[in-house]
Protein backbone atom coordinates (compact mmCIF):
# COMPACT_ATOMS: atom_id res chain seq x y z
CA UNK A 1 0.00 0.00 0.00
CA UNK A 2 2.94 2.74 0.90
CA UNK A 3 4.28 1.73 -2.36
CA UNK A 4 0.94 2.80 -4.23
CA UNK A 5 1.18 5.53 -1.97
CA UNK A 6 4.31 7.22 -3.18
CA UNK A 7 4.01 6.67 -7.20
CA UNK A 8 0.34 8.42 -6.77
CA UNK A 9 2.32 11.18 -4.89
CA UNK A 10 5.25 11.01 -7.16
CA UNK A 11 2.93 11.50 -10.49
CA UNK A 12 1.75 14.83 -8.70
CA UNK A 13 5.18 15.79 -9.30
CA UNK A 14 5.09 15.22 -12.89
CA UNK A 15 3.41 18.30 -13.97
CA UNK A 16 5.66 20.52 -16.21
CA UNK A 17 5.91 23.17 -13.29
CA UNK A 18 7.03 20.97 -11.07
CA UNK A 19 9.46 19.03 -12.98
CA UNK A 20 10.74 22.25 -14.04
CA UNK A 21 11.07 22.97 -10.15
CA UNK A 22 13.13 19.82 -9.83
CA UNK A 23 16.03 20.68 -11.93
CA UNK A 24 16.69 23.79 -10.20
CA UNK A 25 19.22 24.23 -8.14
CA UNK A 26 18.63 24.51 -3.79
CA UNK A 27 18.89 28.57 -4.37
CA UNK A 28 16.73 28.13 -7.26
CA UNK A 29 14.05 26.42 -5.57
CA UNK A 30 14.54 28.37 -2.57
CA UNK A 31 13.69 31.52 -4.44
CA UNK A 32 11.02 29.58 -6.22
CA UNK A 33 9.50 28.97 -3.32
CA UNK A 34 8.75 32.65 -2.31
CA UNK A 35 6.68 35.66 -4.29
CA UNK A 36 9.28 37.74 -5.42
CA UNK A 37 8.90 41.83 -5.85
CA UNK A 38 9.39 42.85 -9.60
CA UNK A 39 9.49 46.36 -11.10
CA UNK A 40 7.14 47.16 -7.93
CA UNK A 41 4.32 44.29 -8.43
CA UNK A 42 4.81 41.15 -6.57
CA UNK A 43 4.82 38.10 -8.96
CA UNK A 44 3.48 34.47 -7.41
CA UNK A 45 5.93 32.00 -6.72
CA UNK A 46 6.96 29.34 -8.94
CA UNK A 47 4.75 26.56 -7.62
CA UNK A 48 1.28 26.97 -5.31
CA UNK A 49 1.81 26.13 -1.53
CA UNK A 50 -0.79 23.90 -2.44
CA UNK A 51 2.00 22.15 -4.13
CA UNK A 52 4.71 23.01 -1.70
CA UNK A 53 2.91 20.88 0.06
CA UNK A 54 2.87 18.04 -1.98
CA UNK A 55 6.57 18.37 -2.45
CA UNK A 56 7.20 18.30 1.15
CA UNK A 57 4.85 15.09 1.95
CA UNK A 58 6.91 13.38 -1.28
CA UNK A 59 10.19 14.00 0.54
CA UNK A 60 8.62 13.05 3.93
CA UNK A 61 7.60 9.98 2.25
CA UNK A 62 11.10 9.10 0.46
CA UNK A 63 13.19 10.24 3.38
CA UNK A 64 14.77 13.31 1.52
CA UNK A 65 13.85 15.99 3.90
CA UNK A 66 17.46 17.91 5.03
CA UNK A 67 18.28 17.58 1.54
CA UNK A 68 17.67 18.79 -2.04
CA UNK A 69 19.23 17.02 -4.97
CA UNK A 70 18.46 18.51 -8.64
CA UNK A 71 16.03 16.13 -11.00
CA UNK A 72 15.31 14.02 -7.97
CA UNK A 73 13.91 16.65 -5.26
CA UNK A 74 13.83 17.04 -1.11
CA UNK A 75 12.91 19.55 1.20
CA UNK A 76 15.20 21.44 3.18
CA UNK A 77 14.77 22.93 6.59
CA UNK A 78 14.85 26.44 5.54
CA UNK A 79 12.13 26.40 3.43
CA UNK A 80 9.64 25.84 6.21
CA UNK A 81 7.34 29.06 6.67
CA UNK A 82 8.26 30.17 10.24
CA UNK A 83 4.78 30.46 12.02
CA UNK A 84 3.71 33.52 13.38
CA UNK A 85 3.74 34.40 16.77
CA UNK A 86 0.12 36.24 17.31
CA UNK A 87 -0.98 37.94 20.38
CA UNK A 88 -4.51 36.89 21.32
CA UNK A 89 -7.15 39.78 21.67
CA UNK A 90 -9.55 40.11 24.03
CA UNK A 91 -13.03 39.13 22.89
CA UNK A 92 -15.14 41.60 21.80
CA UNK A 93 -17.93 41.33 24.38
CA UNK A 94 -21.75 43.30 24.69
CA UNK A 95 -21.83 47.19 23.55
CA UNK A 96 -23.82 47.21 27.21
CA UNK A 97 -20.29 45.53 28.67
CA UNK A 98 -18.10 47.78 26.58
CA UNK A 99 -19.87 51.25 27.65
CA UNK A 100 -20.54 50.47 31.31
CA UNK A 101 -17.70 52.77 32.50
CA UNK A 102 -19.00 55.44 30.83
CA UNK A 103 -22.25 54.52 31.81
CA UNK A 104 -21.10 54.67 36.03
CA UNK A 105 -19.34 57.85 35.34
CA UNK A 106 -22.53 59.63 33.78
CA UNK A 107 -24.41 58.42 36.42
CA UNK A 108 -22.36 59.67 39.43
CA UNK A 109 -21.82 62.87 37.80
CA UNK A 110 -25.72 63.19 37.29
CA UNK A 111 -26.01 62.04 41.44
CA UNK A 112 -23.70 64.78 42.59
CA UNK A 113 -26.13 67.30 41.40
CA UNK A 114 -29.18 65.58 42.45
CA UNK A 115 -29.46 67.49 45.68
CA UNK A 116 -29.52 70.93 44.00
CA UNK A 117 -32.41 69.61 41.29
CA UNK A 118 -34.17 68.36 44.01
CA UNK A 119 -34.40 71.60 45.88
CA UNK A 120 -35.20 73.28 42.28
CA UNK A 121 -37.60 71.20 41.68
CA UNK A 122 -39.48 71.25 44.50
CA UNK A 123 -39.42 75.29 44.78
CA UNK A 124 -40.91 75.44 41.13
CA UNK A 125 -43.66 73.14 42.26
CA UNK A 126 -44.66 75.21 45.27
CA UNK A 127 -44.69 78.45 42.95
CA UNK A 128 -46.20 76.62 40.24
CA UNK A 129 -49.48 75.89 42.87
CA UNK A 130 -52.23 78.18 42.93
CA UNK A 131 -52.88 80.75 45.74
CA UNK A 132 -55.84 80.08 47.39
CA UNK A 133 -57.80 81.41 50.33
CA UNK A 134 -56.28 83.76 52.65
CA UNK A 135 -53.63 84.55 50.79
CA UNK A 136 -55.50 84.82 47.73
CA UNK A 137 -57.93 87.65 49.57
CA UNK A 138 -55.12 89.38 51.12
CA UNK A 139 -53.15 90.07 47.65
CA UNK A 140 -56.85 90.51 45.97
CA UNK A 141 -57.95 93.85 48.29
CA UNK A 142 -55.44 96.73 48.70
CA UNK A 143 -54.16 97.86 51.42
CA UNK A 144 -56.68 100.85 53.74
Amino acid sequence: MSNCWCQTQTSQLSGGIMQRFLQLSAEEASLALRPTLVKGRWKNPMISLRQQATVKKVAIQNGTVGSWTPGQGGWLEAWDTQKKHTVMRPPKGHANERREEDRVKKIQAAMATMPKKIEEHRAALIKAKPVKGLEKWLNETSAY
